[in-house]
Formats: C-alpha cells, structure tokens, sequence
C-alpha cells in the first residue's frame, strides 16, 4: 500500500507531486519504538513490531497522544522527527488528496475534536488508529495493518504480561513526546 520512502531517502516530486493546485501529497510516518535487537529482529520476523505513526501533509506532521484531561490529543511536530526515543523507520507515500488547505484544516480541526487525550486506548485507540483515519479522511486508504499489528495482537491475547509491557514502553514513549512537542490546538 503506497510506495516507500526509508530513512533519509527521498520521493522524486514528480512521482507524486508535494504540493501545488490539485494535488497535495500525503505520508505516513512510521516509528519504531524498540531500540534494535535480538528481541525485535525476531518480532519483525514474525510481522509483528511496536511503532507510532503519524501523518505528514503540507510540511506538517500530525500525531495523537493520550493524557488525563479532556482536551484534544492532536499536535503537531517537525516531520521526521518523531517523538524522543523512537527511531524514524520509513515515510509510506500513501497517496494524494485533491482537497483544499482549507478543507484540510477542517478534517484535521474535526478529527482534533473528536480525539481527546483521555480517551486514548493503547489496544484501540492509539496513534496508528488516528493515523489511519487521518489517512482515510485525506486520500480514501486506511493505514497498513501491520502498523497496528503488535495493539491487534494484544486485543486477542490480553494477557497481563503482552499488556505490561506494551503499555510501559507505550508511556514511555508518549509522555515522552507530549512533554517536548506543543500540542495541536
């Protein structure tokens, strides 16, 4: 689903055009957030890894995050630059929207509403589940599922021990960001 685009490697613009009056490009930015090993070699054998992700459009790069207060779990960093201790892995070109930096706006302003911080799931309703509907809103494709595979595996199998240690790196990580980037308002 959508060609790819892994670490500092770059899309030719005319492949798909970044920006002008019909079409804007969209991405989808995918962070691994285990540091290289044995353990995780072996899980990415299996298909399955822990990433964040988040989308990227007119330079921008939106991510959800969870929190205690209701208010939105929308901001917004530098693309490619993920949140501290995560590892920038590939950008996926999943297309382009023939939608209006306004009408943008208004999808992204929309979806900011409706995805509070406290209402963060780490199995149903995590970073790479907004992701995926930002990316359906924008170009009519959801994300990959192996984005989520590792939150999927964990709805099946909810044992202590997966969900205590998916949850602690999974904190780490988004308390972590939420503490360095401005949240989107």
């Amino acid at each position: 689903m959508g060609s790819r685009v892994t670490n500092s490697s770059t899309v030719d613009s005319s492949e798909i055009p970044l920006c002008n009056e019909k079409y804007i490009s969209v991405y989808l930015n995918v962070y691994d957030m285990l540091p290289r090993g044995k353990i995780t070699d072996m899980c990415y054998k299996m298909g399955v890894g822990v990433f964040h992700s988040s989308v990227e459009i007119l330079g921008r790069e939106y991510n959800f995050g969870g929190h205690d207060s209701d208010y939105t779990g929308v901001f917004v960093t530098r693309p490619k630059q993920g949140p501290p201790n995560v590892t920038f892995k590939e950008s996926i070109a999943m297309g382009y929207t023939t939608m209006d930096k306004e009408e943008i706006k208004n999808v992204i302003d929309e979806l900011s509403r409706e995805w509070r911080g406290n209402t963060y799931n780490l199995l149903t309703r995590n970073c790479n589940h907004f992701s995926s509907e930002l990316c359906e809103q924008l170009v009519g494709k959801p994300a990959p599922k192996w984005i989520n595979r590792a939150a999927k595996l964990g709805t099946f199998f909810p044992c202590k021990y997966f969900f205590s240690f998916y949850s602690y790196i999974m904190y780490l990580s988004i308390f972590s960001c939420l503490k360095f980037f401005i949240v989107y308002n």
